[in-house]
């Protein structure tokens, strides 16, 4: 149905576009003037807000739509694969851009964001056994996504990302259960803000997904005591001392951290030490007085980029 309604209200206001385009010429005749830019982005933004109307039989609050009963495979977006055989589905919900959160908290999995704007969830819950569980699983391999199970016991925890999505699978064992081990939830979210390209004319990594706008971004200045200071990526160079830069990339693996440094070596910056541990690859380097850290942690699949002039600023 909403497809539907998408598609009448597309031709419909081309019909109109047409219709009023035509002006009459000083000589009686009349002139088809194109559709203007601004036509055009009155019909994005129409086609954007029916896109977004929920699908029958959902309903909504201020922190978000949801129905019960119901794995909406129409609705969810494509890394969600269908639903097990033998599951007993709770719901599937959604939290657009505008939708608040119940407990104020801005986060999915290890992502975590400054406000509800900065992002919208998509979710499903359900019953399973362990074989549905696996199945689940799998399907979400099967989909192109990497990651697999981080944390394990009576709350399994499973972190998938790929195709432009990271998704969180909770799992959490059920001991009064005869038909099913486990209610689950799934969430998954997109990104919404652009990688930075580079500060201070140093590349930085274009891997993974990034939590707030870099267009308002800000360093930390030591020079008295601690504080934010704004930073224009574009244009603005370093300070010659007292401060620390800070990139953090979510849904990385450990070889996007050892390919930003070996990035780093072959533009001339030495290298102090390095790691590879059983958590992660750790470098620190340095070049004309700055140092540069390219850190990978396995337990947030995160890559931590940052910049300083003193290395005790990149420590903590």
């Amino acid at each position: 149905m909403k497809r539907f309604l998408v598609i009448m209200l597309a031709g419909l206001m081309l019909f109109s576009f047409a219709a009023c385009g035509n002006n009459e010429t000083p000589s009686g005749g009349k002139e088809k003037d194109p559709i203007s830019k601004g036509d055009l982005d009155d019909l994005d933004e129409a086609l954007d807000k029916l896109e977004q109307m929920l699908p029958d039989g959902w309903d909504e609050n201020k922190y978000g739509a949801y129905i019960y009963n119901v794995w909406d495979s129409e609705f969810l977006p494509d890394c969600f694969p269908a639903a097990p055989d033998g599951i007993k589905v709770d719901q599937t919900n959604f939290k657009d851009y505008d939708h608040d959160t119940l407990n104020g908290d801005y986060s999915v999995g290890p992502l975590i964001y400054d406000s509800y704007e900065d992002y919208r969830e998509y979710g499903v819950g359900f019953y399973a056994t362990q074989e549905q569980l696996d199945i689940f699983v799998a399907a979400v391999e099967d989909k192109g996504m990497t990651g697999g199970q981080t944390e394990d016991g009576d709350w399994c925890i499973y972190e998938y990302f790929g195709n432009g999505w990271f998704m969180e699978i909770f799992a959490n064992q059920m001991h009064n259960d005869q038909e099913y081990n486990y209610w689950v939830s799934v969430s998954a979210t997109d990104c919404l803000f652009d990688l930075p390209a580079s500060i201070s004319g140093i590349p930085l990594p274009q891997v993974g997904m990034v939590t707030y706008d870099h267009d308002n971004y800000s360093i930390n200045d030591f020079t008295d005591g601690y504080e934010d200071v704004d930073f224009d990526l574009s244009s603005d160079t370093l300070p010659d001392e007292h401060y620390a830069a800070w990139f953090s990339y979510y849904c990385a693996v450990n070889q996007d951290a050892i390919d930003y440094a070996q990035q780093l070596k072959d533009l001339g910056w030495e290298v102090e030490w390095e790691t590879d541990g059983e958590d992660g690859y750790r470098c620190c380097l340095k070049k004309n007085g700055v140092y540069a850290i390219s850190n990978y942690y396995d337990y947030d699949c995160m890559l931590e980029v940052g910049f300083s002039d003193m290395i005790e600023n990149l420590s903590y």
